[in-house]
């Protein structure tokens, strides 16, 4: 079991919590692995300050699953692992997806909250790479 941590989790650097009514934030972090997530690994993005309102994700990853493909990716939190993204398939091929989960959208978080990932399904030929997330946001 590993946890792969952002640069933002390991430096402690924040996201924006507030600015002018209504602005749109963007929370932005990569997590790089040393081979592919599995089902027991926990990837962590970044925290999101409390009142902030999700209004779009764009989750990206490198290629990780060289041959068959079957790792699927969640993307979530504490409350719900795969409230963002559900067996995203964007580490099977190295891809992009805005596909955000109904759940997620309009989301509002009540305290600061770390944003987490996590394998649905393992690879079949994993290898190392990265996942990148970015999440617009308002703070109300």
């Amino acid at each position: 079991m590993a946890t792969y941590n952002s640069d933002n989790i390991v430096n402690k650097t924040g996201v924006a919590g507030g600015g002018s009514a209504g602005a749109v934030l963007c929370a932005h972090a990569t997590v790089t692995c040393t081979a592919a997530p599995s089902t027991s690994d926990t990837l962590n993005f970044f925290r999101l300050p409390a009142g902030a309102r999700v209004l779009l994700a764009v989750l990206e990853a490198t290629d990780m699953d060289t041959a068959g493909p079957t790792l699927t990716l969640n993307i979530g939190d504490s409350g719900s692992a795969a409230r963002y993204f559900s067996a995203s398939t964007v580490a099977q091929a190295g891809t992009l997806s805005t596909a955000i989960a109904t759940a997620g959208h309009g989301y509002k978080y009540t305290q600061r909250t770390v944003i987490t990932g996590t394998a649905q399904a393992d690879a079949t030929t994993p290898a190392a790479g990265s996942v990148t997330l970015t999440m617009f946001y308002v703070v109300e």
